[in-house]
């Protein structure tokens, strides 16, 4: 499955971009929206992009080319230091895409995905110290419960956390598929998934919030995202805009709070004042895009 772009036209469309313009891609992914951006502002725009996964800037160099493309391996909270680097003190527009993207869950050896055999790793960074199995070890039983239920808001916390300490006693948790099959003997006899079928009552995998709550944690998303959004922000030129796609209650909650924050403040102006979400036919086209909220902010004028 390649990678799609979840809510393009409306995010893109968002920027108002025209040729000239200079715009900050914090989170590439894929390259969909970076390759739309750039559609928008050549002649004479200019692309910046960054990504923390190193195989995603592999990707993205090989659909995004030209002199006005400037790709870089870093976390968003440290777009200040790349911009520095470029000598560029503001950009006139800022997406950032919060998820994860398909390349990433479809690669195994990754270890995002519940579906696939892989390590427990979840690490979107390689360079970063810890994995998913570390935390799976590492963690007492109450930590378990306390990272599934805030990270995950798995009502099932408590009793995946009792689950996994008694099966780590028992043989080693080596892989996704061994934390997945953990995760379900947990469930009530009547409640587990038969191989091949989904009951009815079921709309997620079981595995879906615990593997939620390692991805966060291991990448210490919330904190990289509440950190980063003024990091941009500052970088925005008065009257530019960002645009931010979120894909669970946790990061909207980050980001709706801080774009209320700014708009209170007179810094900046709510351009929807309630999350833009994608249409039924992309739903239907790309069941990943169901949860995306997509919010936006324009950078006030400064008065004098």
């Amino acid at each position: 499955m390649s990678h799609k772009p979840v809510l393009l036209a409306e995010a893109v469309e968002s920027l108002r971009l025209k040729p000239g313009l200079s715009v900050l891609d914090a989170t590439l992914g894929g390259g969909g929206h970076a390759a739309e951006i750039l559609k928008r502002i050549r002649p004479g725009g200019r692309l910046i992009g960054i990504d923390r996964d190193p195989a995603a800037l592999d990707r993205c160099r090989k659909i995004l080319e030209g002199g006005d493309v400037s790709l870089h391996h870093a976390n968003y909270s440290k777009a200040s230091e790349v911009l520095d680097s470029l000598n560029i003190d503001f950009v006139d527009a800022v997406i950032l895409d919060a998820g994860f993207s398909s390349d990433q869950l479809e690669d195994a050896a990754r270890g995002f995905s519940f579906e696939r055999e892989g390590p427990l790793d979840m690490r979107m960074d390689p360079g970063i110290e810890k994995t998913a199995k570390d935390l799976i070890y590492d963690l007492s039983k109450s930590d378990l419960e306390d990272l599934f239920r805030r990270y995950g808001e798995e009502r099932w916390a408590r009793r995946f956390a009792e689950r996994i300490c008694e099966a780590r006693r028992e043989k080693p948790i080596e892989t996704t598929l061994d934390l997945a099959g953990v995760i379900e003997s947990a469930m009530p006899v009547s409640m587990r998934f038969k191989k091949g079928h989904r009951p009815p009552w079921a709309r997620h995998n079981p595995a879906t919030k615990v593997f939620q709550a390692l991805r966060i944690s291991v990448n210490d998303e919330l904190g990289s995202l509440a950190g980063a959004l003024p990091v941009l922000w500052a970088r925005v030129r008065p009257g530019g805009r960002m645009a931010v796609i979120s894909f669970h209650s946790l990061e909207d909650r980050i980001v709706k709070h801080q774009f209320k924050d700014w708009a209170l403040r007179k810094e900046g102006t709510l351009i929807v004042k309630k999350p833009v979400v994608p249409s039924e036919a992309e739903i239907r086209d790309n069941s990943r895009a169901r949860s995306a909220k997509l919010r936006v902010v324009e950078k006030n004028e400064i008065r004098s």
